[in-house]
């Protein structure tokens, strides 16, 4: 199985490279971008007398541009993946995406992936742009792209859909080495997972247990295999929310914190409801498609914080002790992930833990690079 991690999304350049140098020197699979405007957290309880991150960064919202920061990366780096996940076809056209695409895989020498989705709210509605029919509008991107790729050079493309036209267009951009960089599609709505076995290369979902992911790749497998596709087309990868520390009891503690409970803010009602509880933010909340952090003021973001039940943080998040977090991600190896992608998000809960959870994460690493 391989493991991926979250590269930096700010910082000065020299340290961001020093850091995606460390990354590579350690020897981690892949390095990956999240393509936010808007982070996780509400701004109004970004403060020191609430949790003590904020007295190291004076905002949740900050991140260069994903696909500039790992065009700066690419070229100080030698054989790690460098991953964009996941942008969307709301912000960045259909024939934009692949020209960012190919131009990436031709800075990386081949490295590059493309992460794909419907998109967050958050990082949309906010400024201007309209998230309705969000699946529908990467299903017909997936389309266009597909056609340009399959373009001849100098052919004339027409293409007339729901939501783009394309009159007299051309894609005569060719790919690095005659090999398009792979689309990996994060989703997990029973639409999102068709337009995955139809269309991606890869299936980077986020945050489900390991019973959730066998029966969703399933589906994803069905899918592809109707449309006339092997499995082995579609790489099995998976984002995942860590907090690692010396013991359960600590990583508990971490847990019961703030931001870690903020974050939970994006998972879907059901996943609440199956612990018998309804989301803090609503019943029928969808986190990613309702959930607008900078709208929460500081009494309503720490209310529905109050309302996170523990069983939910338990559930979605692996923790523990680096042999506990070893054990939880071998299940979702034999569940069929082969690609992980860890997100650290220990020194959100408690920013002392920086460089002991790294610490940890890195003998994660070692096991399965060794096993």
């Amino acid at each position: 199985m391989k493991i991926g991690v979250i590269g930096p999304t700010f910082s000065p350049p020299k340290k961001l490279i020093e850091t995606v140098k460390k990354i590579e020197m350690k020897g981690y699979d892949s390095v990956w971008w999240p393509d936010h405007l808007m982070g996780w957290y509400p701004q109004s309880i970004w403060k020191p007398e609430i949790t003590n991150v904020a007295k190291y960064q004076k905002s949740p919202h900050v991140f260069f541009e994903a696909s500039a920061t790992i065009s700066f990366v690419s070229s100080q780096t030698n054989k790690i993946i460098l991953g964009l996940s996941v942008t969307d076809a709301i912000r960045r056209n259909p024939a934009y995406l692949l020209q960012t695409a190919v131009t990436l895989s031709y800075f990386s020498n081949g490295r590059f992936i493309l992460g794909l989705g419907a998109g967050e709210a958050e990082n949309i509605t906010p400024y201007g742009l309209n998230y309705s029919k969000q699946v529908s509008k990467l299903e017909e991107a997936l389309k266009i792209i597909k056609l340009l790729k399959n373009s001849g050079t100098g052919e004339k493309i027409y293409f007339k859909g729901k939501f783009w036209k394309l009159e007299d267009a051309v894609f005569d951009l060719q790919p690095h080495n005659n090999k398009h960089p792979p689309i990996w599609i994060g989703g997990q709505g029973e639409k999102m997972l068709l337009i995955t076995g139809k269309y991606g290369d890869g299936w980077l979902p986020v945050d489900l247990t390991v019973e959730e992911y066998k029966e969703k790749l399933k589906k994803v497998l069905r899918y592809a295999s109707k449309n006339g596709r092997k499995e082995e087309e579609i790489t099995k990868a998976l984002f995942i929310s860590v907090i690692i520390d010396k013991n359960n009891e600590e990583c508990l503690k971490i847990m019961d914190s703030p931001l870690i409970k903020a974050k939970a803010l994006i998972y879907p009602a059901y996943v609440y409801e199956k612990h018998g509880y309804q989301h803090p933010l609503g019943r029928n909340f969808y986190g990613l498609r309702d959930y607008i952090p900078s709208k929460l003021s500081e009494k309503e973001a720490l209310k529905a914080i109050n309302l996170v039940p523990k069983e939910v943080l338990e559930e979605r998040y692996v923790y523990g002790s680096p042999e506990e977090v070893i054990n939880k991600l071998a299940w979702y190896k034999k569940a069929g992930v082969e690609h992980v992608v860890l997100w650290n998000e220990t020194f959100f809960g408690d920013y002392r833990k920086v460089k002991t959870s790294y610490h940890y994460l890195t003998q994660v690493l070692n096991y399965f690079k060794e096993n």
